[in-house]
């Protein structure tokens, strides 16, 4: 029902047009806008554009809230240069001041496990003896093991400092430096998409969020229109269908446009209309049309939904 509706709406808009005998064509200008966005959510922070403004490649538009990511950035550095300090006290391997410290330790901890190893031996008798309990014993025992434990870890660590670095670990000491330079490239360019310039010459047509809204990927923030991107969107009855093909020049026409203004056919429709979307003048239509789409030779002479008389070369 409906679409018969709009059948019957389309042929009453045909049947009242006027004739027109100069041959042009009605049409009308239609841009291909970018709407750009932040690659990550944020809150909208400033924006440098206003709608209607020209600007060049490289402007910068707008920006969101940045604080995150410079505390990203921040941390990524303080992680590489950890990783570089570790990475360069390995190639150089123990130093001896760092040797007789380790050495030292071993030393304290080898006279406290003593003194625990005697003080056990001597709780042990007294509790044989029943002078004391044997709760005072297990105490003992937590020491001089807990001692032995400490011992073990000052050897090891005199082990470690004394032998030079294997190969494998410097490896893998080097990778990581690897991984966290890339994790501060990963921070410098996540600091870079908070601020988002033009990517090519145009302009701002609608500016769809102020300062202090939400942007983010599925939110732009603007739309911005190149003029390379303007169409001549026209159409074509399909009595009159042979008459137009790819790369034929067009004649463009509109009011306060200069004269001579040219443009080059790019789309043909493969499927008929009943009616164009947008009818501009009274000119008698057949029921099928079909829709051609010019590009200008001199786009920055047209706006967007600007109509146009076309004529056929």
């Amino acid at each position: 029902m409906r679409n018969m509706v709009i059948f019957c709406l389309g042929l009453m808009l045909a049947s009242c047009s006027n004739g027109d005998d100069s041959g042009a064509l009605q049409g009308y200008v239609e841009g291909r806008q970018l709407n750009l966005a932040p690659r990550s959510a944020g809150i909208l922070t400033a924006l440098e554009v206003r709608e209607g403004d020209e600007v060049a490649a490289g402007d910068l538009l707008f920006s969101v809230d940045s604080e995150r990511a410079q505390a990203q950035l921040d941390e990524a550095k303080a992680a590489s240069a950890a990783a570089e300090a570790q990475l360069m006290n390995l190639r150089k391997g123990g130093r001896p001041e760092e040797i007789r410290a380790a050495e030292e330790t071993l030393k304290e901890a080898r006279a406290s496990y003593t003194l625990a190893e005697q003080t056990f031996s001597r709780t042990k008798n007294l509790v044989d003896r029943g002078v004391l309990s044997v709760a005072r014993l297990d105490q003992d025992q937590a020491t001089l093991d807990a001692t032995r434990a400490r011992v073990t870890e000052a050897q090891s660590r005199l082990d470690i400092i004394q032998l030079p670095a294997r190969s494998d670990v410097i490896e893998a000491a080097e990778r990581d430096v690897e991984a966290k330079k890339t994790a501060i490239t990963r921070a410098e360019t996540e600091l870079r998409d908070r601020s988002i310039f033009a990517p090519v010459t145009g302009r701002i047509e609608t500016v769809y969020r102020r300062v202090g809204e939400i942007a983010g990927p599925t939110a732009p923030v603007l739309a911005l229109l190149p003029p390379d991107q303007k169409r001549i969107r026209f159409f074509v009855k399909e009595g009159e269908l042979g008459t137009v093909s790819m790369g034929q020049q067009v004649m463009l026409n509109c009011d306060g446009c200069d004269g001579g203004l040219t443009g080059e056919i790019i789309y043909i429709s493969d499927s008929a209309e009943f009616t164009p979307p947008v009818i501009f003048s009274e000119k008698e239509r057949k029921k099928l049309v079909y829709l051609v789409e010019a590009v200008p030779a001199s786009p920055e002479n047209f706006h967007n939904g600007q109509p146009v008389e076309v004529t056929l070369k």
